[in-house]
Formats: C-alpha cells, sequence, structure tokens
C-alpha cells in the first residue's frame, strides 16, 4: 500500500498522475487537441479564406465588358470542354462495363450512355445540368472528336474487311452473302412504299427512301459481330466464319447501294448524279489499284520501319481521303472506308500495326459519336401513340424476320444443319454500330424523318441485345439435345461449331498414336 501511495505522491509533484488520475490526463489531451484545432481553422480564415474572398470580389467588381472577358470566356469554354470528354469517356467505361459483366457488347453500353447523356435522360432529369455540360460551343468541340473518331472507325472496318478472306472449301458462302443480304432488302423496299407518305424526310426522294431503308434492314455490324463470335468462342466454327463473311460482303454492297441513295437524294439534275457515281467508281479504282501498290512499296521501306511515321501517314491519308470524297459529293465515311480496303493488310507488319492502332484510337473517340447521337435524338418525343406503337412492332419484327429468315435459310439449303443455319440467322441480325452510323447519315441527309429515324434506332438496340442471349440459348439447348441423344449423333451436331482442322487434327493424332 505505501508503494502504491508512493507511487501516486510522486506522479502529484512530478506531473499528471499516469496511474491514479488518468481519466484527468485525457480530458486535457483532449482540450488541447481542441484548442490546436480551433488555432489551425483560425489560420485558414485569416490566409487562406478572407484573400480568396477578397480576390473574387475584385474580379467580380471589375468591368465585365473589360479586355478580360474574352479570354475569361475562353477558359471557361475549355474548362467545360474538358469536364465533359473526362466525363463522357468514364460513363461511357462504366456502361460498357456494365454491359460486359450481363453478356452484351461493350458498345451496347457505350450506345445507351449517349443516348442517356442527351436530352433523353440527362435533358428530362437534370436540365440545367445538360445545359451546364454541354453548350452550343462544347458540343461543336466534341462533335469534332466525334468525326474524327468515326472516320477512323470506317478505316478499322474496311481494313477488317480486307482482311476476311474466303476459303476455297467454304461451300455456301455466296449462298448465305445473297441471302442475308437480298431478303431484308426487298423487305425494307417493300415497306417503303407503305412508309413513304409519311416518313419520307426532307429530301422528298422517294426512290432514295427505298433504297436507304433496304440499307437499313439489310446492314450487319461486322465489328460488332465479330467481337460477339470472340466472346461466345465461335470465331473458327463455320457458322462463325459464314456469318462474318456475309456480312462482310452484305455490308460493301451496302455502302455502295447507301452511295446511289445520298448521290439521287441530292437534288442534281441527271448529269450531276451520272458525274458523282462516275466519280465514285475512279476513286475505287484508284485507291484499290494504283494507291494500294503505292502504299505497299511505301510500307515496305524505310517508312514502314517506323511505327511513328507508319500510324501518322495512315491517319493522314484517311483524312485526306474522307475530305476527297466529301469535297466530290460522296460521304466522307465511305471515303475513309474505302482506305480500309486500300491500306495494305499484310505482310507489311508495320501496316498491320498502324491500323491496329488507329482502330484502338477510334474506339477511344467512338462515346463522343454515340453522345453526339444523343444528343440529336430525344426519344421523349417519340410518339408512343397507336401508330407509333404500330411502326415500331412492325419494324422490329420486319427487320428480324427478314435477317433471321434470309440468312437462315439460305444456310439450310447450302447443307449447315437446322439448328446451325437458325444460328447464323441470328448472328446476322445484329446491326450494332454500322446500323447507327447509316441511320445518322440517312437523317443527316433528310432520306427520313424523326418518328421514322427513333423507330429505327430502337429497332437497332433490339436487334443487337437479343443476338448474344439468343445464340448462347440455342446452343445451350442444343448441346442438352445432343447429350440426350448419344455421344455419337453430339459429335455429329458439334461438326458445324467446331474450328476448321478439328476434326482433321483428332484423326491425325488417332492415327499416330501408337498400336
Amino acid at each position: 500500500m505505501s508503494l502504491v501511495e508512493g507511487r501516486e505522491t510522486r506522479g502529484a509533484d512530478g506531473g499528471p498522475d499516469a496511474v491514479g488520475d488518468g481519466r484527468g490526463t485525457a480530458d486535457e489531451q483532449t482540450g488541447a487537441g481542441v484548442r490546436a484545432g480551433r488555432r489551425r481553422l483560425l489560420g485558414y480564415v485569416l490566409l487562406v479564406l478572407v484573400p480568396v474572398l477578397a480576390g473574387g470580389l475584385a474580379l467580380a467588381a471589375g468591368d465585365p465588358a473589360g479586355p478580360g472577358t474574352a479570354a475569361r470566356s475562353a477558359g471557361s469554354t475549355t474548362a467545360v470542354l474538358l469536364l465533359a470528354i473526362g466525363g463522357v469517356l468514364v460513363v461511357a467505361l462504366a456502361a460498357g462495363t456494365l454491359a460486359a459483366r450481363i453478356g452484351q457488347p461493350r458498345v451496347m453500353g457505350e450506345i445507351c450512355a449517349g443516348l442517356a447523356l442527351g436530352p433523353s435522360v440527362l435533358g428530362q432529369v437534370a436540365p440545367d445540368v445538360s445545359a451546364w455540360l454541354f453548350p452550343p460551343k462544347v458540343v461543336t468541340g466534341l462533335d469534332a472528336l466525334a468525326q474524327l473518331g468515326l472516320v477512323l472507325f470506317m478505316f478499322g472496318v474496311g481494313q477488317e474487311l480486307a482482311r476476311t478472306r474466303t476459303t476455297r472449301g467454304e461451300r455456301g458462302f455466296t449462298l448465305v452473302a445473297l441471302g442475308s443480304l437480298l431478303v431484308p432488302f426487298a423487305a425494307g423496299t417493300c415497306a417503303a412504299l407503305w412508309l413513304a407518305p409519311r416518313h419520307v424526310g426532307q429530301a422528298a426522294h422517294p426512290t432514295a427512301f427505298a433504297l436507304f431503308l433496304g440499307c437499313a434492314l439489310s446492314v450487319t455490324a461486322f465489328p460488332v459481330l465479330a467481337r460477339i463470335l470472340s466472346e461466345l468462342g465461335l470465331l473458327g466454327s463455320r457458322t462463325g466464319r459464314l456469318s462474318l463473311y456475309a456480312a462482310a460482303v452484305g455490308d460493301g454492297i451496302c455502302w455502295v447501294v447507301l452511295t446511289v441513295a445520298l448521290t439521287l437524294a441530292q437534288g442534281k439534275g441527271p448529269g450531276g448524279q451520272w458525274g458523282t457515281l462516275l466519280a465514285s467508281v475512279l476513286l475505287v479504282l484508284v485507291l484499290l489499284g494504283p494507291v494500294r501498290l503505292g502504299l505497299a512499296r511505301l510500307l515496305a521501306g524505310r517508312i514502314g520501319r517506323s511505327p511513328a511515321a507508319t500510324c501518322t501517314l495512315c491517319v493522314a491519308a484517311v483524312a485526306a481521303s474522307a475530305g476527297l470524297t466529301a469535297a466530290l459529293g460522296i460521304h466522307q465515311l465511305i471515303g475513309a472506308f474505302l482506305f480500309g480496303l486500300a491500306w495494305p493488310p499484310a505482310p507489311a507488319r508495320g501496316a498491320v500495326a498502324a491500323a491496329s492502332s488507329v482502330a484502338a484510337f477510334a474506339q477511344l473517340l467512338l462515346p463522343f459519336f454515340f453522345l453526339g447521337f444523343g444528343l440529336s435524338l430525344d426519344l421523349g418525343n417519340l410518339s408512343l401513340d397507336s401508330n407509333g406503337v404500330v411502326l415500331l412492332v412492325v419494324m422490329l419484327v420486319l427487320a428480324t424476320l427478314s435477317k433471321v429468315v434470309g440468312a437462315g435459310l439460305a444456310g439450310y439449303l447450302a447443307g449447315i444443319p437446322r439448328t446451325g443455319a437458325l444460328e447464323i440467322g441470328v448472328l446476322m441480325n445484329t446491326r450494332g454500330l454500322t446500323e447507327l452510323v447509316v441511320l445518322g447519315i440517312g437523317h443527316e441527309a433528310g432520306l427520313i424523318d424523326t418518328q421514322l429515324f427513333a423507330v429505327l434506332v430502337l429497332v437497332t438496340l433490339a436487334t443487337t441485345a437479343m443476338t448474344g442471349p439468343g445464340v448462347r440459348l440455342m446452343r445451350s439447348a442444343r448441346a442438352h439435345r445432343a447429350a440426350a441423344r448419344g455421344p455419337d449423333e453430339a459429335r455429329a451436331d458439334r461438326t458445324d461449331s467446331e474450328p476448321a482442322g478439328s476434326h482433321r487434327s483428332r484423326s491425325d493424332r488417332a492415327g499416330s498414336s501408337p498400336g
């Protein structure tokens, strides 16, 4: 007891008692911390807040029409532009990630993000935020990024189509390509007879309207289809190869027909129309002839060994080709697409690497195209009365059935089993980004009105969204049926799904095995 008391006494004499009065010590420390915090707060007020407020009041009291007004306005526009760029990219990334997690292509999420940032969603929920984030000057800058991304994207599409090659043993390729193109094209032109009196655009050209609607129903999004096939593991299967080849041929023909429709819609006389078509033919011959050969030789030299020089040449040439076609009265995207066909896909490694880099950069800029698409389209203004609902349902059913029946029946007649042929039809129903590009061109040229434009956008989203789940469901049901019938029939059913050469490699392994 004396020892304890001694400790307590020494604690009282020497300072705060650490043993017997620990609670009082904690209270004192807390009080010291509060006093220190108050001193820091006072320092922030005197040294930071007061100067900031004084400077702000001085700026506010200045002459708003002074010489610095233009600079402040330009700085504000630049700040908002940079904030808009960052916001669009982040929202597109988040939407694309969410779409991938639910089994959809990332581009579906990016498309929906662009529509959500427009007047359809953000303009309705927070109109003040939308007006502040996307003023006219900022939209002009974002549209420039969108046009650059779109031109580079079309170059990538042309490059992918140039790399696509058919094999001599691929029977039925021509029939599938024609069936997936002509049946929906005929359905679209027939539907144009019913839709033209009410939904033709400002160009008011019935023939151009019919050609455009046939293209809109015939297009298959080649890049999105390739991505879906890769995610499903079907790139090497026969159904995957046939669908890619058919999409390549169909999209190429659709761009030619779209060029004719745009030429007719420009209101030129017969001489002007034939002049534009002749210029288009000459441009195709020059790009796919001398320009292609010249690029191959140029990239085989010193320039081809420099990645930076090759990429710079590629982007500059794409821009020049697109600008030349626009000057000739042809849409600039067609020029970029044609240059993609002319760019050497092989054997120059530098050319392939540069094309891949340009395509990757285009993917980064595409969200700005989706934003511009969303800003130009307010789905809230879509008339959902009885006529609007009928129009949406009819176009959705017509687009889906014409693609599935046309491609599926052609595949079946080409010797593919019924399930595989139906799978080709479902795959060819993917419209995606290419369809949005076609719709944007047609709406901008005045071929269709805003009501039909909005309906076809919804049809595009619906048909693209149903492709992946539809193919997965079909393959799951097919696997269950094959397993129930036995291993021999299961192997027979997998014939059109396995990569090329897989059966031959198995037989080779069986023949070379011991015994």
